[in-house]
């Protein structure tokens, strides 16, 4: 393993490199993944923007002026809100929260990667640890600590935007995902914020059979759908699967702090994208997540700990992923 500050375009960057994958991060930008770089497939597993530069947003920006690409972390909220009870009440929350545009400290120690971020309209600090814990599989530890004498309400969210560039690319939920619940405002196949589908086949509301979970089929030139797992997955993974190839993303987590997953399929610049997204709390706005009992809580003076694996493989099909991130046929 291998760590070396590199610039990514315009921007300073920081590589961690095992055998066969290579992860790129920007410190300066959120401490953004930019790069998951399989070195044995020789295939970019995130979207990549088509601009010379890379466009930093300033605080406060809206999330599509920002670069719009990699994988951003996102807190305290997803969607813009205001903050709905105690002493932040009626405070504005950026989209996508503070912290993916701010300046991350950043340091290494050993074979790891440590970043460090402060919020600015609510006191907390957030923490991200990225290690390999084998030639296959990354992890990204978490830690954050609510600095005040009041309990903070708040929702983390990965958001990697996973390319998807091969037909027969499929979302695979653990077999506890009976349902989803629609959670995108904007016109899209499966309807209005709020109505529940079965999973992976739906019908349409004209009766149309519908596979959520085929990425690319059938063709969708304005795809952009959002939804979460109706109840919480007993397993604790995700991934996505070609079913021609074989390739595989997976994803691993600890389901007792990130008890709800929620899924985006879209496509930018031309290119299908799907973000797999287990969260500390669900319907994308804080205040809508507090109302329903869905929100993450950080206990006054209290910290709060998770993590995150990424595996990279091929495999025929995918029946489970460890807590360790090895996926299972």
């Amino acid at each position: 393993m291998k760590i070396t500050e590199t610039k990514y375009k315009n921007i300073d960057a920081i590589r961690m490199e095992s055998q066969s994958i290579a992860v790129t991060m920007l410190p300066g930008s959120g401490a953004k993944i930019q790069s998951i770089f399989d070195k044995k497939a020789g295939k970019e597993i995130l979207f990549q923007s088509y601009r010379p530069d890379f466009r930093m947003a300033d605080y406060g920006d809206p999330f599509p002026w920002g670069d719009m690409s990699g994988f951003d972390e996102v807190f305290p909220t997803i969607d813009e809100c205001f903050y709905p009870s105690g002493p932040w009440k009626g405070t504005y929350i950026p989209d996508h929260g503070e912290v993916w545009t701010l300046p991350w400290d950043c340091r290494i120690e050993d074979e790891r990667i440590k970043f460090r971020v402060h919020g600015i309209k609510f006191p907390y600090s957030l923490e991200k640890t990225v290690e390999f814990i084998r030639d296959d599989c990354f992890r990204m530890s978490y830690r954050v600590e609510n600095l005040s004498c009041f309990d903070l309400y708040s929702i983390w969210c990965p958001h990697p935007f996973f390319k998807v560039d091969e037909p027969t690319t499929h979302v695979i939920l653990p077999p506890s995902v009976k349902e989803v619940i629609s959670t995108c405002g904007l016109d899209n196949k499966l309807g209005a914020y709020g109505r529940i589908h079965s999973w992976p086949v739906t019908n349409l509301e004209d009766g149309t059979p519908y596979d959520i979970s085929d990425v690319k089929d059938p063709p969708y030139p304005e795809k952009c759908e959002k939804f979460y797992a109706v109840q919480t997955p007993e397993e604790g993974w995700c991934a996505l699967h070609n079913t021609i190839t074989g390739y595989a993303v997976g994803l691993s987590y600890p389901v007792e702090q990130l008890p709800y997953l929620g899924v985006w399929e879209g496509i930018i610049d031309g290119m299908y994208v799907t973000a797999l997204e287990p969260v500390t709390g669900s319907l994308d706005r804080l205040d809508l997540a507090v109302l329903a009992g869905k929100a993450g809580m950080i206990p006054a003076r209290g910290t709060v700990e998770w993590y995150l694996n990424i595996t990279l493989g091929v495999v025929e099909q995918i029946s489970r992923i460890s807590k360790e991130g090895e996926i299972f046929s």
